[in-house]
C-alpha cells in the first residue's frame, strides 16, 4: 500500500494538471475571441468617433465661412442697396467657389428671400419656396437668438457676431448642411434697427464629396452618405436634424485589425499549440518523477503572511507584534521608542500618468530607501497604498527623531527612475515619541496619523511632530466641523453678504456674493478657515448648493444685472454639478444669463478632461464663466483658449502696486491688452484709491471692484442701492 501512494499522487497531479491544460486551452479561446472581438468594436468605435468629429467640425466650419464675408460694412450696404452683382461677388458664387456652399440665400427682415445663388450661378428666388418650409424654424431660433443678444441695445454688431444656427436638413431633392447667420457691421459704423438685420443662409450638399471630405482623413473605406442606417457588417453614424431625427448616414467598411491580426498569426498559434502540448508531456513525465518533492515552504507561507507581497516589507500584522515588543522593552530598559507615518505626495498622479506599473515600482524604490535609513533594529513597514510606518527602537529624544524625518523628506525626495521615465515625488511624514507609560499602540497610531495630517495641512513635503497642541487643534476642527454641519443644516448662523463691481460710469453691473458665518461662540470666521475646512471634510458641496441658493433667490428679486458666484475646484469634480447648478436657476426663477459662475486657475489645472465638457454645457445654458485671481498661479493663454471663459479677473495684488511699480503698471497693461485682443471681459479686484481708479481707466479697464465703489454689504442695503439707482435711471430718462 505505502509504495502505491506516490504513484496515485502523481496520478492525481497528473489529472489535474490535463484538466487544468484543457481549462486554460478553453479559457485562452474565449479570452482570444474575446479579445479579438473587442479589437475589432474599439477600433469601430474609433473610427465612429473621428468621423463624428470631422462631421461636427465641418458642421461648426460653416458658419465660420459664412462670417467671413457677413461680419463686414460693405455686406450691410450692399445687400440693402440690392447690388445683387457685387453679392455674387462676395454673397453667392464666390463663397461657392471658395467654400464650396452648394445653394445661397439672402433674407430680408420678413425672412423673404431677395437673393439666390446655386452652384455658380445667380438663381431665381423661387428656389427658396421649395426649402423655405423646413429652413423656417432655423430662421426663427436665429431670429430669437438675435432678438435676447440684442435686448436692451442700439448697435448690438458685438453681440451678434457669434449668433448662428446650424444643422443637417432633409428636403425632398438633397440632403444638406443648412447655416444661417446674421449680416451685420464688423465695427458698428453702419447703423442697423436690430431686428431688421437680413440673414445668409448657406447649404452644402451632404453627398459622396462630403462624404470623402470627412472619411479621407481618418481613412475610412467604402465611405457614402445615405438615407439608411448601416447594414449588417458596416459602421456609421448618423446625421441629425435640430430635432435630433437622423436625416442620412454616413457609412463605411470597418477597420478588423483583431480579425486580421489572428489571420496573420494562426500558423505561429497552431505552431505553438503543438509545441505546448510537446511540452506538457514532457512536464507530466518530470513532473511523475517529482511529485514527491511538491510541497509548499512552511518558512514562504509564513513570510506572506506577515509580509508585503510588493515591497517584502512586514505588514501590518508583523509591525503590530513588533511594536508590542518595542513598548515591552522600553518599559524594561526606560529607553524611547518613536512612530514614523509616512505618505507619498502626488502618488496618483504618477499613477494616473506612467500605468500602475510605474507604481508599483515606485512603492518597492521608497521601501528600499527607507530599508536604507534605518537600523537593523528597526522596522520598516507598509500599510498599503502608498501608505508606510518606521518603529525606531532606542531613540534618544526628539532632537534626533526629528533630523530622522528630516533625512527622509530630504532623501525620498530624489528623482525615481521607473520604467524608462524619470519621476519626482515628495513625501509627508508624522512622527510621536513614545514614552514608557504608552502602551495603547492604536492611540499611538493616531498620534502619528494626526501628525502626518498636520505635515500635509502645512503643505506638504515635510514633517511634523505630534504634540499636545496639534491634538488640541485637531479637536478643534472636528468641534468646528460638528459646527458647521449644524449651521447648513438648521439654516442658521451663515449669511451672504455682496460686493458690487460697476462700468468705467459708476453704474452697477453686477455683485459677487461672499459667505459669511458668524459662529454662535467664535464670532465671524474668516472664509479661509471654513471654506478650506469645507472642502477637506466633505461638506463643501452642500455650502457651495445653499450659497449659489440663496444668491440667485436674492438677484431673481431684484434688477441686479449679475450675480457672481465662486464655485471650488471640488465642486467641479462631481457630475451632477451642471444639473445642480440648472435646476437651481428654474427654482430660483434666476435667467442664465444674469449668473456668472467663477473659477480659480486650479480648478483647470488639476481636473480631467470632463471640465471643458461641463463649462461648455454652462456656457451653452447663458450662464458666463469667469477666471478668478487670474495671473496670481499657474495662468496661461491656453486655459483662455481652451475653456473659452467669457471674463477674468484680476487679483488685487496686482492694483495695489500701481503707480508704485513700473513693471507692475506694463504687467496690468499687457493683461488688459491681450483678454481685450480675445474679446474677454475684465473685472480689476481691489480698487481702493481713485488714482488707481484713474490709472485702470486710463490703460481700458472697463469694470471695477473695491472698496473705492462699494463694501461688500448685506442684502438689504444692496437691494435699496439697486432701487435707488433704477430710479435715478428711470428719472433721467423722463427729464430727456
Amino acid at each position: 500500500m505505502r509504495s502505491n501512494r506516490p504513484t496515485s499522487l502523481s496520478m492525481q497531479i497528473v489529472a489535474s494538471l490535463i484538466v487544468l491544460t484543457v481549462a486554460s486551452g478553453l479559457g485562452l479561446i474565449v479570452v482570444g475571441h474575446n479579445a479579438v472581438s473587442l479589437v475589432d468594436a474599439t477600433s469601430a468605435e474609433q473610427q465612429a468617433r473621428f468621423a463624428t468629429r470631422n462631421f461636427a467640425s465641418i458642421i461648426a466650419e460653416q458658419p465660420e465661412d459664412q462670417r467671413s464675408v457677413t461680419i463686414w460694412n460693405d455686406a450691410v450696404i450692399r445687400t440693402a442697396a440690392r447690388d445683387f452683382d457685387w453679392m455674387d461677388e462676395n454673397l453667392g458664387i464666390w463663397v461657392h467657389d471658395y467654400f464650396g456652399h452648394d445653394e445661397t440665400y439672402v433674407l430680408d427682415r420678413d425672412n423673404l428671400p431677395y437673393y439666390a445663388a446655386v452652384s455658380s450661378e445667380r438663381s431665381s428666388t423661387d428656389r427658396y419656396s421649395e426649402r423655405a418650409a423646413l429652413i423656417a424654424p432655423m430662421v426663427t431660433q436665429l431670429r430669437e437668438t438675435m432678438a435676447t443678444a440684442s435686448a436692451g441695445l442700439d448697435n448690438p454688431y458685438e453681440e451678434l457676431a457669434d449668433v448662428s444656427v446650424a444643422a443637417p436638413v432633409k428636403f425632398n431633392d438633397v440632403t444638406a448642411i443648412v447655416s444661417l447667420v446674421p449680416i451685420i457691421s464688423e465695427s458698428g459704423r453702419v447703423s442697423q434697427t436690430p431686428g431688421a438685420e437680413s440673414l445668409h443662409v448657406a447649404l452644402q450638399y451632404i453627398d459622396a464629396e462630403l462624404a470623402q471630405k470627412i472619411g479621407a482623413p481618418i481613412e475610412l473605406q467604402d465611405v457614402a452618405f445615405g438615407p439608411l442606417a448601416p447594414a449588417e457588417g458596416q459602421a456609421g453614424i448618423p446625421a441629425t436634424d435640430l430635432s435630433g431625427d437622423a436625416v442620412a448616414w454616413l457609412t463605411w467598411q470597418p477597420e478588423r485589425p483583431g480579425t486580421t491580426l489572428l489571420m496573420e498569426m494562426l500558423p505561429v498559434l497552431l505552431a505553438s499549440i503543438a509545441l505546448g502540448a510537446l511540452m506538457l508531456c514532457w512536464v507530466i513525465n518530470r513532473l511523475v518523477r517529482l511529485s514527491s518533492q511538491l510541497q509548499v515552504s512552511e518558512a514562504q507561507a509564513r513570510f506572506l503572511a506577515n509580509h508585503d507581497v510588493l515591497t517584502g516589507l512586514p505588514n501590518r500584522i508583523l509591525f503590530q507584534e513588533r511594536l508590542t515588543q518595542a513598548m515591552h522593552s522600553a518599559v524594561r530598559d526606560d529607553n524611547l521608542v518613536a512612530l514614523v507615518a509616512i505618505d507619498l505626495d502626488n502618488f496618483k498622479r504618477i499613477n494616473d500618468s506612467l500605468g500602475h506599473p510605474a507604481g508599483d515600482e515606485l512603492v518597492r524604490q521608497v521601501g528600499n530607501r527607507l530599508v536604507d535609513l534605518v537600523r537593523a533594529s528597526d522596522t520598516v513597514a507598509r500599510f498599503g497604498g502608498d501608505e508606510f510606518l518606521i518603529l525606531l527602537r532606542d531613540v534618544s529624544d526628539e532632537d534626533q527623531l526629528r533630523r530622522f524625518c528630516e533625512r527622509i523628506v530630504v532623501d525620498l525626495s530624489h528623482p525615481y527612475a521607473l520604467l524608462g521615465d524619470t519621476a519626482n515625488v515628495g513625501a509627508s511624514v508624522g512622527a510621536v515619541l513614545a514614552r514608557a507609560d504608552d502602551q495603547d499602540w492604536d492611540e499611538l497610531m493616531r498620534r502619528a496619523d494626526i501628525a502626518l495630517y498636520r505635515a500635509k495641512s502645512d503643505g506638504k513635503g515635510r514633517y511634523s511632530l505630534f504634540e499636545a497642541d496639534i491634538g488640541k487643534i485637531e479637536n478643534e476642527r472636528n468641534q468646528l466641523e460638528s459646527d458647521l454641519r449644524k449651521s447648513l443644516t438648521s439654516g442658521t448662523d451663515l449669511h451672504l453678504v455682496y460686493q458690487p463691481f460697476f462700468d468705467e460710469n459708476g453704474k452697477m453691473k453686477g455683485a459677487e456674493a461672499l459667505c459669511r458665518w458668524n459662529h454662535p461662540q467664535r464670532g465671524a470666521l474668516s472664509p479661509e478657515i471654513f471654506i478650506g475646512l469645507a472642502e477637506q471634510r466633505g461638506l463643501i458641496d452642500q455650502l457651495g448648493r445653499w450659497v449659489l441658493e440663496t444668491a440667485c433667490e436674492f438677484a431673481a428679486g431684484t434688477s441686479l444685472a449679475k450675480i457672481a458666484v465662486n464655485v471650488s475646484p471640488i465642486q467641479l469634480r462631481h457630475s451632477d454639478f451642471v444639473p445642480m447648478v440648472l435646476s437651481t436657476l428654474r427654482e430660483t426663477g434666476l435667467a442664465p444669463e444674469r449668473l456668472e459662475i467663477e473659477l480659480t486657475e486650479q480648478v483647470l489645472l488639476d481636473q480631467p478632461a470632463d471640465i471643458r465638457e461641463k463649462i461648455g454645457r454652462l456656457r451653452a445654458a447663458g450662464i458666463s464663466i469667469a477666471l478668478d485671481d487670474f495671473a496670481t498661479g499657474n495662468s496661461s493663454l491656453q486655459y483662455l483658449r481652451d475653456y473659452r471663459v467669457d471674463s477674468i479677473k484680476i487679483d488685487r495684488s496686482f492694483v495695489a502696486r500701481l503707480g508704485k511699480d513700473d513693471e507692475c503698471d506694463h504687467l496690468v497693461q499687457a493683461m488688459l491688452d491681450l483678454v481685450r485682443a480675445m474679446a474677454i471681459n475684465v473685472t480689476v479686484e481691489g480698487v481702493e484709491t481713485q488714482i488707481q481708479h484713474d490709472r485702470l481707466a486710463s490703460m481700458g479697464c472697463k469694470t471695477f471692484q473695491g472698496y473705492l465703489l462699494g463694501y461688500p454689504m448685506e442684502p438689504g442695503v444692496l437691494a435699496s442701492l439697486i432701487a435707488n439707482e433704477a430710479d435715478a435711471a428711470e428719472g433721467s430718462e423722463a427729464f430727456a
